[in-house]
């Protein structure tokens, strides 16, 4: 057996492994994260970083016509 894949056995925990009441030692910290992309996920864009992209797409624009000439 390849040590990638006793690794990957280590890392997997059948139902029968875990006490009733108890949680694989990962889990909260697995939770947590899910909970905070979710949350970053649903904030909205500011409008200033919005300006700013707007501002960098027109600059570029500006840069690739100067070239072109």
């Amino acid at each position: 057996m390849s040590d990638e894949t006793r690794k990957k056995q280590d890392m997997t925990i059948s139902h029968h492994e875990i006490k009733p009441g108890s949680m694989p030692p990962n889990a909260s910290i697995s939770r947590k994260l899910r909970e905070f992309y979710d949350a970053v996920q649903e904030e909205g864009i500011p409008d200033r970083f919005m300006d700013l992209l707007e501002k960098l797409d027109e600059a570029e624009r500006s840069s690739n016509s100067v070239k072109s000439k």
